[in-house]
């Protein structure tokens, strides 16, 4: 019998759902007599879907609600998931305490809470975050309002569409106006600062102290230092690697890698000044 009732009880609910606008369904359960399931149907011109509890959807065109204390107070846009909203058009929400402030964006994520959302404001983005009031990641389509681009591109293309043929990743100029075309930031006093930075001429910028450790691969001789002789750093890395004596102002380069693998270098410019010499005189 209590089968019965609850089938009953929704087919009805369909049958109101199908045939008015702007109601607010309740639906009994019964088999723990509670009403433990609520369903808002907002059906404007049948271009406007609100389904959860507590969702405010404008009766504009093409807008979609899903889950609860959403806010759609434009056009063309979706929210779902919790406490998400936005007053901008064609924009897209997933998560929770999400917000986008410009038009044409996907936000992936989670906010802080209802009062500090993640914000979305990059126009023509994929922003996703989790417990941030900002995006952490931006994928950008590079183009103003109104312009577009269609062909087909594989891979992944940040900061423009033209993407090379079989690269699988590839950051482009993004508008011209920008300061610099990439640029790297690491945190210094809890402040972010400039680390890496390459204009728009191709000119690379490096700020910051340049170490022995910056500059380690396979091929570029790593030079090291010390107030004392190799034995302060016993083991060449590879051969053609450099070592200085701050002290007593020696320079040896590596002939092996290996320990006691430095020979000294403050004889080897003299001694080529001569036999150069040499070869000069018997000329």
């Amino acid at each position: 019998m209590r089968r019965l009732l609850f089938f009953i009880g929704l087919f009805g609910i369909l049958l109101q759902a199908y045939g008015q606008n702007d109601t607010t369904y309740y639906l009994w359960n019964p088999i723990t007599g509670d009403l433990d399931y609520i369903s808002q149907v907002n059906a404007v011109n049948d271009s406007t879907i609100n389904y959860g509890t507590n969702n405010t959807v404008s009766s504009d065109t093409l807008n979609g609600a899903v889950g609860h204390g959403n806010v759609i107070n434009t056009d063309r846009s979706m929210a779902i998931g919790y406490y998400n909203q936005t007053t901008r058009a064609n924009n897209i929400l997933f998560g929770t305490n999400l917000e986008a402030d410009t038009t044409y964006t996907v936000t992936i994520g989670q906010g802080v809470t209802a009062v500090n959302r993640l914000v979305n404001s990059k126009y023509g983005s994929i922003g996703m975050g989790y417990f941030a009031t900002e995006p952490v990641l931006y994928v950008q389509s590079g183009y103003e309002a109104g312009e577009s681009y269609v062909a087909d591109i594989g891979g992944v293309s940040i900061g423009g569409p033209d993407l090379d043929t079989l690269t699988a990743l590839q950051i482009n100029e993004h508008l011209s106006g920008d300061a610099y075309f990439l640029k790297a930031k690491k945190w210094v006093d809890n402040t972010l600062t400039d680390v890496f930075t390459v204009d728009y001429d191709g000119d690379a910028t490096l700020t910051g102290t340049l170490t022995a450790d910056s500059v380690i691969c396979t091929y570029v001789p790593t030079i090291h230092q010390a107030a004392g002789d190799t034995s302060n750093y016993n083991t060449p890395d590879k051969i053609g690697d450099m070592f200085i004596d701050t002290s007593a102002g020696e320079t040896y380069i590596s002939v092996e890698a290996a320990r006691g693998g430095w020979e000294k270098l403050n004889w080897f410019w003299p001694l080529m000044a001569i036999l150069s010499l040499k070869r000069r005189r018997r000329r």
